[in-house]
């Protein structure tokens, strides 16, 4: 597959079918991360295809090798969860062939890609620690050293909120984390609670970081939450058996995994030299409340 100056996918002659397609996933210990690829490998199995799971660290030379097909078999296609692929990375693609971008947005690009609005996740659950009562809300979440499109969307879904329930926005309420996992959450929302004692809820980039969040404030005999609520976006299974259950903002999961393979199966049908258009699919997402927030 290549792109023509629209933009458009053109595919390109291809041997024949191999029934396997690879899977790019950051980082397998994320639970997000594990149960979504098990959704993809049944999602695949339904569709008579195999799945090959390549773990990238997230790291910027291994993501683009993997869309160069480097170190791979033989695939009829690939759904790529990136972390540091640009734009210009997948332009100049040395093994073309079916794409479909996954969860993380790529600013403005020539190449499908499907995902939630992470902005809207983020202020749907800004807007629920309003509505329970909490006005010093801290956002825990963005990664300035190694931006992350996913959380700079969701950092700005949060201060949107703020705006429109008249909250005005205080810096020292939001955290930088090295990584998006229970461990920096339970470091980084430490630090917050401690440094700002009137904090009273906590909108994180995502399930893990809120649950290190909730350890960190039982640690320091905060109560979750009567002091602090807290809420997550992902809705991973560990959420529900948190103690407080969880919060969160639950993507439609079987709609991205189905939207997924329909645009690959897309790509992977077309005939060599057929014009596809491409596509940016955005599938809903839902607030989950629990106890986290019950106040």
């Amino acid at each position: 597959m290549t792109t023509s100056p629209g933009g458009r996918v053109l595919p390109v002659a291809r041997a024949t079918r191999t029934g396997l397609i690879a899977l790019a996933v950051p980082h397998l210990e994320e639970p997000y991360f594990a149960e979504l690829g098990s959704r993809i490998v049944r999602g695949a199995d339904d569709r008579g295809l195999a799945v090959l799971i390549v773990q990238t660290e997230g790291d910027h030379g291994r993501e683009i090798d993997v869309a160069n097909g480097v170190g791979l078999p033989p695939i009829d296609g690939l759904i790529h969860i990136p972390r540091s692929l640009t734009v210009a990375d997948l332009t100049r693609r040395t093994s073309p062939g079916p794409l479909v971008l996954l969860g993380e947005h790529i600013q403005v690009s020539p190449f499908t890609h499907v995902t939630i609005d992470n902005r809207a996740a983020a202020y749907t659950a800004t807007e629920h620690l309003v509505a329970v009562g909490c006005r010093r809300i801290g956002f825990v979440g963005r990664r300035d050293a190694r931006p992350s499109d996913a959380a700079d969307r969701r950092h700005a879904g949060y201060l949107e909120a703020l705006a429109a329930a008249g909250i005005p926005a205080d810096p020292a309420l939001t955290a930088q984390v090295d990584a998006f996992t229970a461990e920096e959450g339970e470091r980084v929302a430490g630090a917050m609670a401690t440094a700002i004692p009137d904090l009273d809820g906590i909108v994180c980039s995502n399930d893990s970081v809120a649950l290190g969040a909730l350890a960190a404030l039982q640690a320091q005999g905060r109560s979750v939450p009567g002091d602090v609520a807290v809420v997550g976006i992902d809705d991973i299974r560990a959420a529900r058996f948190a103690v407080p259950a969880l919060s969160t903002i639950a993507p439609d999961h079987a709609r991205l995994v189905d939207a997924a393979f329909t645009e690959l199966e897309r790509q992977i049908a077309a005939p060599p030299g057929a014009d596809l258009p491409v596509r940016h699919v955005t599938v809903g997402a839902r607030l989950i409340p629990r106890a986290s927030t019950a106040r």
